[in-house]
């Protein structure tokens, strides 16, 4: 985890320790190891869906000492239920999809030392209720946002005169044809980036590609962009631009760009 995202990271938990969570666990439990565990295990597992969505997971197993287990459950009968919308207000925080309310199950585990916590996060499989509703737990357990800000221009530069307009605030980019952008080059992996557009800024992430994203010559995880970067997925280059589109340019959110790069003697890619 960088140093920027690491701060952020730290903000989060220290958001959620002050409010109304620090509460549950009536000195038994330390309230920032337990938001540590559950803001770990949901960004940790943390994955992209079938519609470009970076989505948290939905099932949380939450490991304690019996004793833990049985005290907690007497004076909070209702815990497993109010740690899954603390989960909800965790997840906005972290600028994370979820689909559908999280689950938490507390499980007794003699493996755990009196006092402390272990969680475990995963995908599980879910029919949506139409009933289903995710609310924060507390209003103050969420920062308030203002309204979105219009999307600018943005647009990416391919081979100094191709322009792909960002007119969607997720875009996929990868190898596979089911990318909003695909680069067909065997460097690209399959499902290589992600751009977000994120409370006024254009977010750039790697997808745990093979041969790395990289911005202005520096690897990154995740990296806000600015008017001029350099992109290189694999090596494959890029510029991400914010000005007015070129005339002729306009494309709709919904068209997908198949970027046909060629580049039969380059390695890698199998990803």
């Amino acid at each position: 985890m960088d140093k920027n995202r690491f701060s952020q990271f730290e903000e989060r938990i220290q958001a959620l320790v002050e409010g109304g969570f620090a509460r549950l666990f009536a000195g038994r439990l330390q309230p920032r190891e337990v938001a540590l565990r559950l803001a770990r295990a949901m960004e940790d597992t943390a994955d992209v869906d079938d519609m470009g969505n970076l989505c948290a997971p939905n099932r949380y197993a939450v490991h304690l000492h019996p004793d833990d287990h049985a005290a907690l459950l007497e004076t909070q009968p209702d815990l497993a239920a109010t740690l899954a919308k603390h989960l909800i207000a965790l997840a906005h925080e972290s600028e994370l999809y979820l689909d559908v309310p999280p689950e938490v199950d507390l499980v007794a585990d003699n493996a755990v030392t009196l006092h402390a916590v272990t969680v475990q996060a995963q995908h599980a499989p879910y029919v949506r209720q139409a009933t289903d509703v995710m609310r924060a737990t507390d209003p103050d357990e969420i920062v308030s946002i203002a309204d979105s800000p219009a999307m600018p221009a943005a647009f990416l530069v391919l081979d100094r005169d191709r322009y792909v307009p960002l007119a969607r605030t997720v875009t996929n980019i990868g190898r596979r044809r089911d990318n909003h952008i695909v680069l067909d080059d065997r460097r690209v992996s399959r499902h290589h980036g992600q751009l977000r557009f994120r409370f006024g800024q254009f977010v750039l992430y790697d997808l745990a590609s093979r041969g790395g994203t990289f911005v202005n010559n520096t690897r990154i995880s995740e990296c806000v962009l600015r008017s001029g970067d350099v992109i290189s997925l694999a090596g494959v280059q890029v510029v991400f631009m914010i000005d007015d589109q070129p005339a002729g340019r306009s494309l709709t959110a919904t068209d997908t760009q198949v970027i046909v790069i060629k580049n039969d003697d380059a390695e890698g890619g199998v990803s």
